[in-house]
């Protein structure tokens, strides 16, 4: 059983004074778990994961100020799914650890908590990027750059959480999400120094992200890689493959994902139907929901009891 968790009530901010690591991103973290504790923690992107919009251009930062939390549509299914993940599959009222990281501006933050509000999410912490510094220091390209950005965002999280913690993760194929959670592990697990600086220069990140991200890497206490699962919701739409890593799993739905939460524990069954329903109010078609459930169990081996749940 996992141990108990503590709440603080004020928001962390994490900023490395000396070192200037998270400058350009703005991070908290209103909850400090027991330093013994060794359960899930689900760290999900929001821009094509959780909601259907990204902003990474000064065009977009442009029409920030007129942005309103109803535009911002949640992908089918994100919500249910988020919601009983944080329930959790034991505890009537439990709090499983969520966490957000967006490459959306800082500037989003009111509309997008909102957003979360009107859904009914919970969560624990959230990462937004400082575009308007970025750009502001003539470092445009770094609104477009992901893997320094969020693999530092991870870094700085892995100090504030135990060891034994068990990271599980939401991503897309829109951006290289896959690639950086399974970066975080392999960094955890003990890739450091010379080795990790050339793989993040062949990754194209900045040279002062790299300094950073070698910093921190240098600071963590993990001795193994923590990675539990990684979820990759398809939003281009592209043919899943056979990913090589077998802890990543592509999504075509988020009633995918919810089955496979189900099926591995993380969340109550019922969960599934509950998604399937979110699914149908929003208009996804019976023969679609088949095809979701068909194309889970040829490709997950997903138990036929769960499979029922989706139907019913």
């Amino acid at each position: 059983m996992f141990c108990e968790l503590t709440l603080t009530s004020t928001a962390l901010l994490v900023v490395d004074k000396v070192m200037g690591i998270g400058r350009f991103l703005n991070q908290s973290n209103a909850r400090i778990l027991a330093p013994d504790y060794s359960g899930p923690i689900l760290i999900c992107d929001i821009d094509k994961t959780y909601l259907s919009t990204r902003f990474s251009s000064i065009r977009g930062l442009m029409g920030i100020p007129f942005e309103f939390a109803l535009d911002k549509e949640p992908i089918d299914g994100v919500v249910a799914t988020l919601r009983a993940w944080r329930r959790g599959a034991v505890f009537d009222f439990g709090m499983t650890p969520l966490y957000f990281i967006s490459g959306s501006p800082k500037q989003l933050r009111p509309v997008i908590e909102k957003r979360m509000l009107f859904d009914g999410i919970e969560y624990d912490g959230i990462t937004f990027k400082d575009q308007l510094g970025l750009l502001l220091r003539g470092k445009p390209k770094g609104i477009v750059e992901q893997v320094g950005y969020k693999l530092t965002a991870l870094l700085l999280y892995a100090e504030q959480f135990p060891a034994g913690c068990q990271w599980y993760f939401f991503g897309d194929d829109v951006e290289r999400d896959a690639e950086v959670f399974r970066l975080f592990g392999r960094v955890c697990g003990g890739l450091r120094g010379a080795a990790l600086h050339q793989e993040l220069s062949s990754m194209g990140v900045a040279s002062r992200d790299i300094q950073n991200i070698l910093e921190l890497s240098s600071r963590l206490n993990y001795t193994s890689d923590p990675i539990g699962s990684i979820f990759i919701h398809l939003a281009t739409g592209s043919e899943p493959n056979t990913p090589e890593d077998a802890r990543v799993f592509l999504t075509r739905s988020y009633l995918q994902t919810a089955m496979l939460l189900a099926r591995d524990g993380m969340v109550k069954p019922e969960t599934v139907g509950t998604v399937a329903q979110e699914l149908r109010l929003r208009g996804t078609r019976e023969k679609d929901i088949e095809f979701f459930v068909s194309d889970a169990q040829s490709r997950f081996s997903i138990p036929e009891e769960l499979s029922q749940r989706a139907r019913a």
